[in-house]
């Protein structure tokens, strides 16, 4: 059965354009929150070292695994590892919320393919890797797949928001490349035992903003420019925004349902004592790159964001703070590296929550 399931999935390493198309008319998120990329077809092409396994019907693209490969902090050491990137299915394919008994020849498949370390049921590697993906609970279907194919929660993260309807400049300037080396040994000081912790999409397209002081660098950030469409978002509150935010100049600044742009961050470092540079560095940043709102994303049982004091703006009073969890397949782990590893504080990148 897996041999001829195996000859119906394709793969390749350049997204095909059915890929594209099929996530760019994804909506992302739960009933409560959805929301469509609007930027998938430049950004896909960013991804590092991609698979793209899809299934095709009739020339269209119905089901999607995009996996990555990346060099990790796992423990004390570098380890390589696969990111789950999409996880996308068309809605002929979907089940709904319903919890599936997982015992389809598809379901089967890509649980051998989640037991090897090469993403090959036919002939598989089984060399120690960890797959790794983040998953809202609400959003159930996705969840329960994430169980049946023996993944388990290792965190869990949360999204702050900050914004300004009018930002100051300040002193922010774009990091030059003679500055990389010096940001990543502060970046590795500030990131020091985090899991997870990867380089990788730092400094794309000219994207780190640092404050200067007496010619040292003091704080900095990675903020990518992001593109989408909101659908709905949660509660009476969220319908509200939506009908009204555009109607509001000042508010439409910060939520535009059919065209929200905002900044995607990482890599957020400050030296101790430069504390209050931050809000600094975040206005600064928007003013920049003309936006009005950005989002950082924390690991919810080490937010590092707690040791600040900002006023972070109406879009953070006024939307739901739920938890998203970071879920894994360790193979070939030992339970006290798995315990280890839960219990220490993860780094969250921008380019993979958008």
């Amino acid at each position: 059965m897996l041999e001829r399931i195996h000859k119906l999935v394709k793969r390749d390493t350049i997204p095909p354009q059915s890929v594209i198309d099929l996530l760019k008319n994804t909506l992302i998120g739960t009933n409560g929150t959805l929301y469509q990329l609007l930027d998938t077809a430049e950004k896909i092409h960013a991804l590092h070292e991609p698979t793209f396994i899809y299934l095709e019907r009739n020339g269209k693209v119905i089901a999607n695994f995009t996996i990555c490969k990346r060099e990790i902090t796992i423990g004390n050491d570098k380890a390589p590892s696969l990111y789950i990137r999409y996880f996308a299915f068309d809605s002929v394919f979907q089940g709904g919320n319903k919890k599936s008994i997982g015992n389809s020849g598809f379901h089967q498949y890509f649980k051998a393919l989640f037991e090897s370390s090469n993403t090959n049921p036919i002939a598989p590697a089984h060399e120690k890797i960890m797959y790794w993906a983040f998953i809202d609970p609400e959003n159930l279907r996705s969840f329960n797949m994430n169980e049946q194919f023996g993944f388990q929660t290792i965190g869990k993260f949360r999204t702050t928001a900050f914004s300004r309807v009018n930002p100051k400049k300040h002193n922010v300037e774009r990091a030059s490349q003679k500055d990389y080396k010096t940001i990543l040994e502060s970046l590795n000081l500030f990131y020091s035992g985090y899991q997870l912790y990867s380089t990788i999409h730092l400094f794309e397209h000219n994207n780190y903003y640092i404050i200067r002081k007496n010619d040292e660098i003091v704080c900095g950030i990675q903020a990518n420019p992001v593109h989408w469409k909101i659908k709905s978002l949660p509660g009476a509150t969220g319908k509200i925004m939506l009908k009204y935010a555009p109607r509001i100049p000042r508010i439409k600044k910060l939520i535009n349902p059919e065209n929200h742009r905002f900044l995607a961050t990482e890599g957020l470092f400050w030296k101790s004592g430069y504390e209050n540079e931050v809000t600094q560095l975040l206005e600064g940043v928007l003013a920049e790159t003309g936006h009005h709102s950005l989002l950082i994303w924390t690991d919810s049982n080490h937010d590092f964001l707690e040791e600040l004091s900002i006023k972070w703006g109406f879009i953070q009073r006024m939307k739901k703070d739920n938890e998203v969890h970071i879920v894994a397949k360790l193979n070939n782990y030992s339970a006290e590296e798995i315990n280890a590893l839960k219990s220490q504080p993860k780094y969250l990148s921008g380019f993979d929550m958008t």
